[in-house]
């Protein structure tokens, strides 16, 4: 009995730490289709020059996980996410990539994502933005949040299904102080266009938005 019991505590000890770890890794390539030196990286990367990677990668396979890439060190600058799967060419974003790091959804309470405006109207893979629908060109999604006016889910609320690029167009703007994210993965930014400080939810519930309450002004999905 004893000898089964920690049999069973190992196996629990190492679940925990297989979770905590994380199993996020994708490998970057100096070529497009996979081709030249590569880099594998399984945890965050502020600035690859420390890995000689710097501005170097044109194609990546993400095995696992979910990654921010950006264009500045310190996961600043012009900055897209990458989900599990191949990506040949990088086309516009080919030689630009300077950090990136494993995003898991959830509240990020780290660093804020000051975006540089004057390049935000680069941020998607062909330059272009589709403002009426309000999420990356050629993707089909569907995603659902509701944005609440009060904390812990109360007050008036605004159901987003396909993105909203100003929200003052739906009387909601500056005013959501909590969110449900029923699906998919959204950006939340303080200013229209989805520019200024953005976060990035997963699939929850936040009853409070603390910093960002009251200053939401465009939401899409960014899977």
């Amino acid at each position: 009995m004893l000898k089964k019991a920690l049999n069973c505590a190992l196996l629990l000890g190492a679940a925990m730490t297989a979770e905590l770890a994380g199993a996020g890794e994708l490998t970057l390539y100096s070529r497009d289709d996979f081709h030249g030196r590569s880099q594998t990286v399984r945890d965050a990367v502020a600035d690859l020059e420390s890995v000689r990677f710097n501005d170097t990668t044109q194609s990546i396979r993400v095995r696992s996980g979910r990654w921010e890439a950006c264009e500045d060190a310190d996961f600043r600058g012009a900055c897209f996410l990458l989900e599990a799967g191949e990506y040949p060419s990088l086309d516009g974003r080919a030689n630009k990539i300077t950090s990136l790091r494993e995003v898991r959804g959830g509240w990020d309470r780290g660093r804020d994502r000051d975006w540089e405006r004057e390049r935000d109207r680069e941020r998607e893979w062909d330059g272009h933005r589709d403002r009426e629908r309000g999420h990356l060109p050629g993707r089909a999604l569907g995603g659902e949040l509701t944005l609440y006016t009060r904390d812990d889910f109360v007050g008036r609320s605004l159901t987003v299904r396909n993105g909203a690029a100003d929200l003052r167009e739906r009387d909601f703007n500056d005013t959501a102080q909590s969110v449900r994210v029923r699906a998919g993965y959204w950006e939340m930014c303080e200013d229209v266009d989805f520019r200024g400080r953005c976060r990035t939810l997963g699939p929850g519930e936040y009853a409070n938005l603390e910093r960002m309450s009251n200053r939401i002004s465009s939401v899409r999905e960014v899977r």
